[in-house]
């Protein structure tokens, strides 16, 4: 049975969705996802795909692991008219916004006591955000479900802020909230966001996670900007 007591304290926790997204870290921290990169221990972590596993499993390892920061790596589909943004971009998440079409068009409501928002942590998601060359630091959107519907999905960014969405955000960010770590999403832009998504991101799906894993990398091994104290 794996101890729930860690033999060493973790500076870095990396979550993905599944190991897929973890591709880019091999290189890095070899086949077990857990070694030292510039005097930091770092280990990545698999949650589950989707918020309705993600949270559960991410609170269990924060929890298990204690690390001083969390970095959700994966990929993140853009919403329509922005064209700023172009495929294997990184964006890094500032703020997360739980994203429901049912809410928007009047169907479902959000009651009032629950949390639709969170912030990330300001200087962890700065230092990510300003590794790299097109990395963007931004308001991420996060759904229950893959967004398909172009119409909808055209309306987040006025109606939200938010200018890419990904399923899992949220969930690993409320586990952070829950346990006071400091936490932000680092995704590589695969597809845009609507009926065509699935398309895209058979496309560029790999090669977004990989730009993705650079920049935590580079992040780290150049000083790791923003890292709180531990």
């Amino acid at each position: 049975m794996e101890s729930l007591v860690p033999n060493e304290r973790v500076d870095v926790l990396i979550f993905a969705a599944h190991g897929p997204d973890l591709r880019g870290l091999r290189p890095h921290l070899g086949d077990r996802m857990s070694g030292n990169l510039r005097g930091l221990h770092v280990a990545a972590k698999t949650v589950g795909v989707g918020m309705a596993v993600a949270g559960g499993s991410a609170a269990k390892r924060v929890f298990q692991l204690l690390p001083r920061a969390v970095i959700h790596l994966g990929t993140c589909g853009i919403y329509p008219g922005l064209p700023q943004y172009r495929p294997h971009d990184v964006l890094v998440a500032n703020k997360l916004q739980l994203v429901d079409s049912g809410v928007a068009s009047g169907k479902a409501a959000f009651p009032d006591p629950m949390q639709t928002s969170l912030t990330c942590h300001p200087m962890l998601a700065a230092g990510l955000a300003g590794t790299g060359q097109r990395t963007h630091a931004i308001g991420l959107g996060s759904p229950l479900a893959t967004t398909i519907d172009n119409d909808f999905a055209g309306q987040v960014p006025d109606a939200l802020g938010c200018h890419a969405e990904n399923l899992e955000a949220f969930a690993i960010g409320h586990a952070c909230q829950l346990a006071q770590v400091p936490f932000t999403s680092v995704l590589g832009a695969a597809h845009m966001v609507g009926s065509g998504a699935y398309d895209d991101w058979l496309q560029y799906e790999r090669e977004a996670t990989i730009a993705a894993a650079e920049v935590i990398a580079t992040w780290i091994v150049s000083g790791a900007q923003g890292l709180p104290y531990g």
